[in-house]
Parts: structure tokens; C-alpha cells; sequence
């Protein structure tokens, strides 16, 4: 459920790889008035009655490896997206073999008994692995792609050659870029379908939806334009005026048409983007950012050089074309501390209509002080113009980033899982209904410790991890839970 996307490191303890800054929890405002239409309960633990007192039965863990399991080829891998289509599994990873660091696709079969690396290209830097994606029964994948000057030069994520001063002067002038490319598996081979040039800054978050018919739109965050007075940054500007400082914007373009166009409003500082695709065009959402008054009296980091901040989801609806076709919204409360966030859709009341947009929020401000994140789900009804909450997780869950597992390709009924750590970073799992809703108690799961589920299914009740592996690599797991 990140806001970008995830990579497991070795070394990493838990999930505290997808870590974000620690800092104090914090009562949110009420979010925008809603009423929960989610009738899908928890499971509680059963109870047994005994003659000096009830005792409450133990919640036993779901998930047990099942299989070998499968090392990752190369040294220092990072572990990124996953998909699994009917009869395989697809990983998107960064690797070093020899000398060069490489950007592959995994693929693996369902029981792990085989697998194959693809070459994407080199990466550099800071550079997220590929990402895997699936439209109907085709796999695509998009990554950075990097020239041979790029890799000569040995540079971070979309830097070029020149001294510092000239590289940080050539950020503030947009004149810097990069290039993310959307390539088509055919058989073992990649066709490329086309590519978005990107100015290059610190972030590499992006997202890419298909439509029903024709090329994907694929949304990414980049810093505002900056105008200097000399050599001195002095504003942020967008559509001939100078406004916020230190801004970012969420920019879309069609692949292979037009230029891209800023989807973000300029009241918004906003980064992060996700990308949904509905009938006749697009959910976008993105994290929007506000310092929190009084940082100047000596409020606390969000971490090394970064201020307090209020963190909120807004939701705006596009056409085929990536055009707006709707306000922008406000999806959480205004005051939240959102950590990271996802898009789903859920089942129309009634069984008719358009299907609903589901908003699945991690925040860092649990209901009571010290409680730890939790969970919540927004659902927003489109025709009627309204936004339901309800609390899936009301606290206990730690600073790591939790995943919404995306459905099996081959199985869109199975269980949706969603994966969490404790503020011990422990590792737990709970099913969700399809309204995504809670279909189960949360269970601690030891056999996910130190792991990161990546994918799941076919069949509904498997799951696929990636890990630490004997005696200094990566591994994969398949795990069945029940």
C-alpha cells in the first residue's frame, strides 16, 4: 500500500526498509462527514467457557512456507513490485553481477521449481527495481532506462555529468531529465511501447494505469518550476505566477501522445501519485502536504532535514485523455498524518452501477496517543458524491509501510490481503471481504518476520514472500494461508 513503490533490501529487519520518520502521534480531525456502509465485521477470537474463569482462545497463525525456496540471482538485490499471472511469478528487482548493477524482471514458476532472469538494463543510483504490470493477459513492464553515457558516468537517479554546482543549478532549471520506458513481454523478448521524459529530482515515484482500450496514462511527481534572481532560487512558479515555495506538482501524459499536464491544483503540494483506472478514464490521487504551525518554535523533524508536516490524500477524476472531469477533493482529514495510501475498487451497492473507489490509508495518528498507526478505509460513491469511513485497524500497527496486496490476475475473487508489522515489527496478515472490508482477525504470522509478502496467488490461500536468505542473499517463499 505504499505511496511508491516497495523494495526489500537485504539487511532490512521486518519491513523497517519501507520505513518512514518516526514522530509523535497525534489526534487527527474528524474526517469529511461519513456514515460506514461496510457491513463486513471482524472475526472475533472464540471464547471458551471453563469452570473458574472464560478463557479467550489463541488467533493461530494463517501462513506456513510451503515449498522450496527460491534464491535470488546476484549480489546486493533489491526486490520490488510483483504480479502472478496463471502460471508464473514476476518480480521486478536490482541486482549486481560482477561489475555491473543490472535491472531485471525475475520470472519464476507458481511453485518455484525454475526461473529465468530478463535484463531490463543498468541502473544507477537510487533507481527503483522495474515494475511488473498486467493488462488482460499481457505483462508490461516499466522502469528507468539509462543511455551508456549515463552509465559510464556512473551518476545517481537522473543526474548528469558536470560539478555539483552546475548539477543542483540544472534541477532548479528543469533542465535536467530521465526517461521511464513501458516495454511488452512477448515470449522472453521486451518490445518497448514508448516512454515519458521526467525532470529529474529526488523522486522516482510514479504509477501507470491502462484503460480499456488504447496506450496506458502514467502519472509521476516532480518539483514546480523555479524561477532565480542570480544564483539564488527565488520562487516556485506555474501558469506565470509565483506561488508556493518548495512545491511539488503530479503531472500525467498519455504514452506515446501529447505533453504532460499538471493534474495537481497550485494550492496543492503534492507528490506521490496513484493511478486507477475507471469507465471512460482515470482515478488520481496523490499526497498532498502542509507544514504544521509553529515548526519555527522548534517542532520536530519528520527526520534529517525534513519539517513537521500534515499529510492528506485528494482524489480527482480524469477522462481517457488524463483532463480533468471533476474537483479536486479532499479524501482524509485535512489534519491527518497519512503515511502511505492505495486505490481499489469494491463492489456497487446494490450490485449495480459503476463500482466504488476505495481508499486504503495507513496514518500515523492512532486514535489514542502512543497506540501506534492504523488503518482506514475510505469509500467514495461517485454519483452521490459522497465519502464513508471506517476504521479497519484502529492503532497497534508500527512505522513500516503496509501492503494491499493486489488481487491474482488469474483469480480477481481470491482473498485480498492486507500485510502489516506491529510496533515490535512483528508481522501479521488479515483478510479482507470484497467491499474491503475486514473478512478476519489479524494474525501474527513468524514465518513472515523479517519478510515482505510481494504478490499473491493463484490459488487464493497462497502468498509469496521475499526475504533473507542463507548465507547472505535474498530469497523467495511461497507460503499457503488458511
Amino acid at each position: 500500500m505504499s505511496v511508491s513503490h516497495a523494495v526489500f533490501a537485504i539487511g532490512a529487519v521486518g519491513l523497517s526498509a519501507l520505513a518512514v520518520g518516526a514522530a509523535g502521534c497525534k489526534k487527527s480531525d474528524p474526517p469529511p462527514p461519513t456514515t460506514s456502509s461496510d457491513t463486513t465485521t471482524a472475526a472475533a477470537p472464540s471464547a471458551v467457557a471453563s469452570s473458574s474463569a472464560s478463557v479467550v482462545a489463541e488467533t493461530l497463525p494463517r501462513c506456513r512456507v510451503d515449498g522450496a525456496r527460491l534464491a535470488i540471482p546476484g549480489d546486493d538485490v533489491v526486490a520490488g513490485d510483483a504480479i502472478t499471472t496463471a502460471d508464473a511469478l514476476l518480480v521486478g528487482v536490482v541486482r549486481r553481477q560482477g561489475a555491473k548493477r543490472l535491472a531485471s524482471v525475475l520470472r519464476a514458476s507458481l511453485d518455484l521449481a525454475s526461473v529465468k532472469m530478463i535484463d531490463v538494463g543498468t541502473t544507477l543510483g537510487d533507481d527503483p527495481p522495474p515494475s511488473p504490470r498486467m493488462r488482460g493477459g499481457t505483462v508490461f513492464v516499466a522502469s528507468y532506462a539509462r543511455s551508456a553515457a549515463d552509465a559510464g558516468a556512473g551518476a545517481g537517479a537522473g543526474a548528469v555529468t558536470g560539478n555539483a554546482g552546475g548539477t543542483t543549478a540544472a534541477i532548479a532549471a528543469g533542465t535536467m531529465t530521465r526517461m521511464l520506458e513501458i516495454a511488452r513481454f512477448d515470449g522472453a523478448a521486451l518490445v518497448r511501447e514508448g516512454a515519458v521524459v521526467q525532470q529529474a529530482d529526488e523522486s522516482l515515484a510514479y504509477d501507470v494505469a491502462w484503460p480499456d482500450h488504447g496506450a496506458p496514462l502514467v502519472a509521476w511527481d516532480e518539483d514546480a518550476p523555479m524561477v532565480s534572481e542570480g544564483s539564488t532560487p527565488k520562487a516556485w512558479v506555474m501558469g506565470g505566477r509565483q506561488i508556493l515555495a518548495d512545491r511539488g506538482v503530479v503531472k500525467v501524459q498519455v504514452l506515446g501522445a501529447g505533453k504532460p499536464r499538471v493534474a495537481s491544483p497550485d494550492t496543492s503540494d503534492a507528490e506521490a501519485p496513484r493511478l486507477l483506472a475507471r469507465r471512460g478514464g482515470y482515478w488520481l490521487a496523490w499526497l498532498a502536504h502542509r507544514p504544521e504551525p509553529g515548526e519555527d518554535a522548534g517542532a520536530a523533524a519528520e527526520g534529517p532535514g525534513e519539517r513537521r508536516a500534515y499529510r492528506w490524500v485528494e482524489l480527482v477524476a480524469l477522462d481517457a485523455k488524463g483532463e480533468a472531469t471533476s474537483a479536486v477533493r479532499r479524501v482524509t482529514p485535512e489534519k491527518g498524518r497519512v503515511a502511505s495510501f492505495d486505490l481499489a475498487t469494491a463492489p456497487p451497492d446494490g450490485g449495480a452501477g459503476e463500482p466504488k473507489l476505495v481508499v486504503v490509508v495507513q496514518d500515523e495518528a492512532a486514535v489514542t496517543e502512543g497506540a501506534g498507526e492504523r488503518i482506514v478505509r475510505y469509500a467514495v460513491d461517485g454519483q452521490k458524491d459522497r465519502i464513508e469511513s471506517a476504521e479497519l485497524l484502529d492503532g497497534g500497527v508500527g512505522h513500516a509501510l503496509a501492503d494491499l496486496l493486489p488481487l491474482a490476475a488469474s483469480d480477481p475473487r481470491a482473498t485480498r490481503w492486507l500485510s502489516f508489522t506491529d510496533t515490535q515489527e512483528h508481522a501479521h496478515l488479515v483478510p479482507l471481504g470484497g467491499s474491503l472490508g475486514l473478512a478476519g482477525a489479524p494474525t501474527l504470522e513468524p514465518s513472515l518476520d523479517g519478510a515482505r509478502i510481494v504478490a499473491s496467488g493463484p490459488p487464493g490461500d497462497v502468498v509469496y514472500a521475499v526475504g533473507p536468505g542463507a548465507p547472505a542473499g535474498v530469497e523467495l517463499r511461497r507460503l499457503v494461508c488458511r
